[in-house]
């Protein structure tokens, strides 16, 4: 045991090797050079003047994201204008879907541009049992829907009729969304 604890005393306080260290001079460039030859394969061409500017900013959306008292996100509408096209707009609310935390992705339908999701609901964290052989309480299952609207797309929580959800669960998943497509 004693053996042990010098030993172990020995890697704490080991000297530290770059203390020893010194500074080197820096390069000197010689008299009558100023800068290197440069060489014609390393030069960038002129492009062209293009007629219009390129937008490189990421498609966003227009809205605030407030948050839940349980510091979750929680959608400030009951519908999410993205600016961008349905495929790539399908795309990223998918992404956004899996790994914001807040539901499971049942299904994806992307010729109709929906998702069926199970809401996760959040408890009070369990004891040790519960943690090895529960799990999380499944919630309501609902349809996260895409659809044209304009020059975007509208993202909605809908029932099975259609109808536009906006009780805490939707408006959560909602909020979810819009905070990941920020």
């Amino acid at each position: 045991m004693v053996v042990l604890a010098t030993t172990a005393c020995s890697w704490v306080n080991r000297p530290i090797v770059y203390e020893d260290a010194r500074e080197t001079a820096p390069l000197v460039v010689p008299a009558g050079l100023s800068r290197p030859a440069a060489n014609p394969a390393l030069t960038i061409p002129a492009v062209a003047a293009s007629t219009g500017t390129i937008d490189t900013a990421p498609p966003s959306i227009g809205q605030a994201v407030a948050t839940a008292r349980g510091g979750s996100p929680r959608a400030s509408a009951e519908v999410i204008r993205v600016a961008d096209e349905a495929p790539s707009a399908y795309r990223r609310v998918g992404l956004a879907l899996e790994r914001s935390g807040c539901c499971r992705v049942i299904s994806r339908d992307e010729a109709a541009l929906s998702f069926e999701v199970e809401a996760i609901e959040r408890r009070e964290k369990p004891g040790f049992f519960a943690r090895w052989f529960g799990g999380e309480d499944s919630g309501p299952v609902m349809t996260v829907q895409l659809a044209a609207a304009g020059e975007g797309i509208d993202v909605r929580v809908v029932d099975e009729q259609g109808a536009t959800r906006s009780d805490p669960a939707a408006m959560g998943v909602l909020g979810a969304i819009e905070a990941r497509l920020r």
